[in-house]
């Protein structure tokens, strides 16, 4: 288990990324856009196998792989119902297709899209927490799933609250209120956790699987296919590579 003082910097690791997606779309919007579908389907094919490669497994080691499957499936199903009838998760598409993906979803836009987006950044710092509560290696593998796709999140963050009608600079406070979100969690998280046993820690681990399942599946798959382009589908593999080869190596060390 990590130390304190290396779980304030990971948890300042994970709301850095949200704030560079913020830091491109406020000053590098053009490359932004351009770049985000491959963002994207690289951090879903890193999402989907660390979920299907580890979180499960590691889960399943603490409460049996049925407990595991059913906690993981609980979480994908309630983000199903939240985000397709409560909180709708932001869109981050191509340049072209941004009027499509904003205008025709007003409801995407203020406190709502605000309140959803504060949520999931929530999620993401319990499960960072969680997962170093439980192991270093654990909670790698989770600060690896949230940092990827908290870029892109990011970029979309700005994306639907700018074009949605919001003032640019009151859009960058949100989006930075929001993105603080998950290191606070992180930290509050662990300290709440580092303690518990291995029938909380795993259920908390197969629920965190669960919904990074569903958030690279569900949410960003799609998202970035939208386009249709084959390096997209290339980044999807990528990140599912980049995953497997990182699990290898770290276990192969013996960590």
């Amino acid at each position: 288990m990590p130390t304190w003082p290396a779980v304030v910097l990971f948890a300042a690791i994970a709301g850095a990324a949200s704030l560079i997606g913020v830091w491109l779309m406020w000053g590098h919007q053009t490359w932004a856009r351009r770049h985000t579908p491959e963002l994207i389907t690289f951090a879903s094919g890193l999402l989907v196998a660390g979920s299907l490669l580890h979180l499960f497994t590691r889960s399943g080691d603490m409460i049996g792989s049925g407990k595991s499957m059913a906690w993981g499936l609980a979480a994908f199903i309630l983000l199903y119902i939240a985000e397709n009838h409560f909180l709708p998760h932001p869109h981050a598409r191509a340049e072209g297709d941004e009027g499509e993906a904003h205008h025709d979803h007003p409801e995407h836009v203020g406190w709502v899209a605000i309140l959803g987006l504060a949520l999931h950044s929530l999620m993401d710092g319990l499960a960072v927490g969680a997962g170093f509560s439980a192991s270093l290696l654990t909670g790698g593998v989770i600060l690896a799933l949230v940092v990827s796709h908290k870029l892109p999140v990011g970029i979309a963050t700005m994306s639907v609250l700018y074009h949605g009608g919001m003032e640019r600079r009151e859009a960058v406070r949100y989006a930075i209120a929001v993105a603080l979100v998950t290191p606070v969690a992180v930290l509050v998280s662990f300290g709440a956790l580092r303690d518990a046993g291995p029938s909380l820690l795993g259920i908390f681990l197969a629920a965190a699987g669960g919904s990074f399942l569903y958030v690279g599946a569900a949410d960003l798959l799609p998202e970035g296919q939208a386009s249709g382009r084959r390096r997209n589908t290339a980044a999807f593999l990528l990140g599912v590579v980049v995953m497997i080869l990182g699990l290898m190596l770290v276990r192969g060390g013996g960590h």
